[in-house]
C-alpha cells in the first residue's frame, strides 16, 4: 500500500519527508518515499507503507490532509499497489 503525500513545497527532500512523518504525524515505520514534481510550485511524495490495510491508509491519509506543515495545507490519499500473476 502507499499513500501520495500533495501541496508540498517543490524544494522538498526525502529526508524532510521522513521528518514529517515521523516527527510530525507520528509514523514509525514506512518503505521507500519518492519525490516527484506536483506543478509549478508543489511537489508530490510516494511513500511505501508497512501495511496491506486499506483502513490504516485511511486513517492515515485523514491525518495528513488538511496537516499545517511549513505553511502549507498538505493534501494525501492512498493507493494499491496490484501484482501481475
Amino acid at each position: 500500500m502507499q499513500i501520495v503525500i500533495g501541496n508540498l513545497p517543490p524544494e522538498i527532500s526525502v529526508e524532510d519527508v521522513q521528518a514529517l512523518l515521523s516527527n510530525e504525524i507520528g509514523l514509525g515505520e514506512f518503505g521507500a518515499i519518492t519525490i516527484t514534481e506536483g506543478g509549478t510550485d508543489n511537489a508530490l511524495a510516494l511513500v511505501q507503507l508497512h501495511t496491506d490495510s486499506a483502513a490504516a491508509a485511511d486513517v492515515l491519509t485523514a491525518k495528513i490532509s488538511g496537516f499545517h506543515w511549513n505553511g502549507r495545507e498538505l493534501t494525501s490519499s492512498h493507493t494499491h499497489m496490484f501484482k501481475e500473476d
